[in-house]
């Protein structure tokens, strides 16, 4: 499903701002797709080491926005930054891939697509796992499920708690792209609960409910509480359930459980004896698949799976959720 590098063009040169826990994750990523130009942080010894490391150059946050050797920046500092450094980047004239969150408002989100467009640009969001080898599986296996009826989604762990954004924008970010995606439709209803825990409006745990015009309904528990990890999507249509566990071994992180009810007069009646099979799955990186998609996008002109486009989606349900939220605690 990924696109190839084209040998016939040039690689985007491409510059990771933010080398934290996750940008060098990045940083490895386009090193080893023979992309990487540069690194840029504020904590100039991360960006010297990982200079040294990988032998490219270490950028000033003054010079990375606008060098002319640039193609391309990838943004993964902290998310209330991403407005301001994706505008900037587009203004230079760079294609930019910025991690989830996109933004944190539909504001600031929609002046980032308007700049991409009117600079033709390519802007990508970092929701990872639409280029998960299991999602992309699910997707091609989604006729056997029939009319969907219900989607849920747990993302659970202990931290890392953040005090600048909510477990709804860090989290839920990441569900809410793969409903989507799924639904193909925007939701017509977004209720939400949530425990502040940490910081006033800032919910460590949130519960979602989504409704869609069809009438499928979807819940998203993100939570930053749990003592154990959870990352599981589960699909429930009328004819069979999926379930996507990241937390699994590759050859178990997707099932498809099949023939799960028998239908009398419109109403459905548990199947003890359904049967369940694991999709066998190429054993890739979802980050490598993301970072050679949005390399391929820039070089052929088109539009990534995780748009900007597709980020205001995900940035317009993650708002209605949040002002749910404020709404209840006044």
């Amino acid at each position: 499903m990924m696109n190839l590098l084209q040998s016939d063009r040039p690689v985007p040169r491409v510059a990771v701002v933010g080398c934290g826990a996750w940008g060098k994750n990045l940083v490895r990523n386009f090193a080893e797709l023979g992309s990487l130009a540069g690194v840029c942080d504020s904590d100039s010894q991360k960006a010297q080491a990982l200079s040294s490391e990988y032998n490219v150059p270490a950028f000033s946050e003054e010079e990375v926005f606008s060098h002319a050797s640039l193609d391309a920046l990838v943004i993964s500092s902290i998310a209330p930054l991403h407005a301001r450094q994706g505008e900037q980047a587009l203004e230079s004239g760079k294609h930019v891939y910025i991690e989830k969150p996109i933004t944190l408002s539909v504001h600031d989100t929609k002046r980032l697509c308007s700049l991409a467009k009117t600079n033709d640009r390519v802007l990508m969001v970092g929701h990872i796992l639409n280029y998960h080898p299991a999602f992309i599986a699910l997707k091609t296996h989604l006729p056997e499920l029939g009319p969907l009826k219900h989607i849920y989604a747990n993302r659970l762990a202990l931290g890392r708690f953040r005090h600048q954004e909510s477990v709804l924008w860090d989290l839920a970010s990441q569900d809410i792209s793969l409903i989507l995606a799924l639904a193909q439709d925007m939701p017509q209803s977004v209720a939400a609960t949530g425990q502040a825990f940490l910081a006033s409006e800032k919910p460590a745990n949130a519960l979602l409910t989504l409704t869609f015009p069809s009438g499928l309904t979807a819940h998203v528990h993100a939570s930053w509480l749990s003592p154990f990890k959870e990352q599981k999507l589960v699909v429930i249509g009328e004819k069979a359930i999926a379930v996507f566990d990241d937390r699994r071994p590759w050859a178990e992180k997707l099932q498809i459980s099949r023939d799960c009810f028998i239908w009398k007069d419109d109403q459905p009646l548990a199947n003890d004896s359904f049967q369940t099979q694991f999709i066998s799955l190429p054993e890739t990186e979802p980050l490598k698949n993301e970072c050679l998609h949005f390399l391929a996008c820039i070089q052929k002109g088109e539009e990534p799976l995780t748009s900007g486009l597709e980020g205001l989606r995900v940035t317009e349900v993650l708002e209605k959720a949040e002002h749910v939220l404020q709404e209840r605690n006044k």
